[in-house]
């Protein structure tokens, strides 16, 4: 472009901004703005809509997206609706979708060199790296001879187009081959350790490999002696300026209380946006800088996790969609003809069994059977989000035609699609954790101790009403109780995850905190645990267990539709419960009168006798009164074995307990009988009585639903023994 061309394109963009900016007309932007928002919802809301609903099918999210992508472009809503497609996708549209997709790819790869794992780089074994090295060059020449044989008129030259071809059938996605092992629960497998260090070598390589080619590409235009200087001097200010400055913010982010704050953010965003300007300026490419700036950044360091945070969602959510978006408006099917299927369908073959090949025989030379050698050269295949960058900048730069473009977007889709089922056919769902008991629930922390309470913390709303009533339901003899706050799991995206599902990095949990503060004010003690969790229920029932304790407290969760007080993670909970066994209880919201009066709503069931324990439990240290309402078998009144059961146990705890006969099996009628601001009622008796969400809850009012065990409870037993001593 020269510089005439430039001057024309300045003064046309500074009148289009005239235009627009006109404080007498239209709002900012106008019409043009109108369709760039919208072509910005619309990509996300579908892009979103469609991985989700792909996750479904246990296919990865960035399948979904993909094809989100595709659909969106000219192969399906420019073909069904070209009315339609021109609205959401005019030009200045389009214009602003790719501006959008650039910086999501600067940010992702910065992201991705965050997300870079040291530790699997540091352990390569001779079989991680026959893998590594066999799955990149392999499927890397595969990709070059084809290009001179049937692409010999390729501009500028068939060896540019074949090293990208090349390049694209041996990156591996390395994020998503260990999130899948991660969910899955197979990454401490001998298979999994392999795959994941040789994916994290063939990642690294691969943007290497995408650098040296980079700087071919470079010197021709410049010369070599050129380029090399500037290539390392760019490394020299990599690793001497910018590491030591960013360790440098490490410290002070440590000496600021372990807060990323917005000065702190500003001067690593400069840092990278700079980068990223001179990896461009010097033929790098700003994808490149910007994933070097990650890679040199201070790893493991809480600043380090919190920026992951903080940038994650807005590229995944709002960025990243539309370079998708981006891709799928370069890829026309309409535009394909019956030998570009065949070729489509060719290079997938060639690509597949260049990769699976030479993962598999990698593997089996590893020492690995050949069903788990097959499985791990499945793996090396989920090309994903890399191959799609790739690709993205060979086309840029000219080096792949659209209809080629096209072809090789299809066969990274296909090929992505196919790897995640291949493995789990290979590698059976049967190896995944079921049990709750096997596994610790945080290797980082050592053990839970011994509690004869746990308290699952995950709203900080309610964790002062469910720490006061495990303090003072913790008999003196008992260790204290346990608090575990559990945090999801970062869904999938930029980060594979591991440091999360190893427990290398303690999550910020504010329920914890304010759970630790109340108690700190109390003047009592707990102890606590926050880990990252994939199945809260089936992590909670682990604590449980570990801590070998008698009793889980967790407050109650509405489920998305009806008025189930034990829905989603409480209604898990109860289901698998029987399998450790321990009492569940769960509190409801609305305790907020002093707790002077316990109503405890007893039947002869487990669910009533733990339900009798737990209100013993309130009452024993205190001067509050317990009121016991009993609840019959039907027909059997006066029940005179309900009544002296309760009345024994009363004795053999010390205790007067205040006794009433429910006159109704109903909801109204308990309500009027539990005046009380806490009422204690076994899980069989709020399904029977159909007590809604509100059912005895009024102002200041609250329950805690009891599931007891078949187990002898504690109140049974000390009467067992009072009646054998009597």
């Amino acid at each position: 472009m020269g510089p005439s061309a430039v001057t024309t394109s300045t003064s046309a963009i500074a009148a289009n901004g005239a235009a627009a900016f006109n404080l007498g007309g239209a709002p900012l932007g106008g019409a043009m703005m109108l369709h760039q928002l919208m072509a910005l919802a619309v990509a996300i809301m579908v892009v979103r809509l469609l991985g989700l609903a792909l996750r479904r099918l246990r296919q990865p999210l960035v399948v979904g997206e993909m094809l989100a992508g595709i659909m969106l472009g000219p192969s399906v809503l420019g073909w069904i609706s070209p009315r339609v497609f021109s609205f959401v996708f005019p030009p200045e549209a389009i214009a602003f979708v790719n501006v959008f997709a650039r910086v999501a790819v600067v940010l992702y790869m910065f992201l991705a060199g965050l997300d870079l794992e040291p530790k699997l780089l540091r352990r390569q074994t001779p079989a991680t790296g026959a893998i590594a090295q066999l799955g990149i060059l392999v499927p890397f020449a595969a990709g070059l001879l084809p290009a001179f044989v049937f692409f010999p008129g390729m501009p500028p030259e068939p060896a540019y187009f074949g090293c990208f071809l090349g390049l694209a059938m041996a990156v591996t996605a390395f994020p998503l081959l260990a999130r899948t092992l991660t969910d899955r629960r197979v990454h401490n497998t001998p298979i999994g350790s392999v795959a994941l260090s040789s994916a994290a070598l063939t990642d690294l390589e691969s943007w290497c490999l995408l650098a040296v080619l980079l700087a071919v590409i470079e010197a021709r235009a410049l010369g070599v002696v050129a380029t090399v200087l500037m290539f390392a001097v760019f490394a020299v200010l990599l690793f001497f300026a910018v590491r030591p400055l960013m360790l440098r913010l490490s410290v002070l982010y440590g000496n600021r209380s372990g807060r990323l704050t917005q000065g702190l953010l500003a001067t690593i965003f400069v840092a990278l946006l700079f980068g990223s300007l001179i990896g461009q300026m010097i033929g790098l490419g700003a994808i490149l800088a910007a994933f070097a700036l990650g890679a040199v950044m201070p790893h493991e360091s809480g600043m380090t996790l919190e920026l992951t945070d903080r940038f994650e969602d807005l590229v995944l959510v709002v960025l990243l969609p539309t370079f998708f978006v981006a891709i799928g408006l370069r890829t026309d099917l309409t535009a394909l003809g019956v030998a570009q299927w065949l070729l489509c369908a060719a290079l997938l073959a060639l690509g597949w069994a260049a990769k699976f090949g030479a993962g598999a025989l990698a593997a089996r030379l590893g020492g690995f059977q050949w069903r788990e050698a097959s499985a791990l050269g499945a793996l090396m295949n989920a090309r994903g989000l890399n191959a799609l960058i790739v690709l993205d900048i060979g086309f840029g730069l000219g080096v792949i035609s659209p209809a080629l473009f096209t072809v090789l977007v299809l066969m990274t889709l296909a090929s992505t699609c196919a790897a995640i089922p291949i493995f789990d056919w290979l590698v059976p769902a049967g190896s995944e954790e079921k049990d709750p008991a096997p596994a610790r629930i945080s290797p980082a922390l050592g053990p839970v101790r011994r509690a004869a309470i746990v308290v699952a913390i995950s709203n900080p709303e309610g964790a002062a009403n469910l720490l006061d009533i495990a303090l003072e339901a913790n008999r003196p003899d008992d260790p204290p109780p346990h608090v575990v706050a559990l945090a999801r799991r970062p869904a999938e995206g930029m980060r594979s995850g591991l440091r999360e599902v190893e427990q290398r990095v303690a999550p910020q949990s504010a329920g914890l905190a304010a759970a630790l503060d109340h108690v700190q004010a109390r003047g009592t003690a707990v102890t606590s645990q926050a880990v990252w969790t994939d199945d809260p229920a089936l992590d909670i029932l682990r604590a449980a267990r570990e801590a070998q304790s008698e009793w889980l407290l967790l407050g109650a969760h509405h489920s998305v539709f009806g008025s189930d007080l034990r829905g989603g993670v409480v209604r898990s909970i109860a289901d698998r419960a029987e399998s450790i066994p321990v009492k569940v209880a769960v509190l409801t919201p609305g305790l907020e009168q002093p707790l002077n009066r316990v109503f405890t709503v007893v039947d002869n069931s487990p669910h009533g006798r733990a339900a009798l324990e737990l209100g013993i439990r309130l009452v024993k240290r205190t001067r509050r009164s317990l009121h016991v309402i009993l609840v019959p078998r039907s027909n059997v009144k006066p029940d005179l074995a309900l009544l002296e059961m309760v009345r024994s146990i009363g004795r053999a705890e010390g205790l007067r307990l205040h006794t009433d006969v429910l006159a109704e099996r109903s909801a109204a009628q308990l309500a009027r009988q539990a005046p009380g601001p806490l009422t204690i009622i076994g899980t069989n008796l709020l399904d029977e009585f159909k007590l809604p969400a509100g059912g005895l809850i009024k102002s200041g009012h609250s329950m805690i639903v009891v599931q007891g065990t078949a187990q002898m409870s504690g109140v049974s037993a000390r009467q067992d023994r009072a009646r054998r001593e009597g």
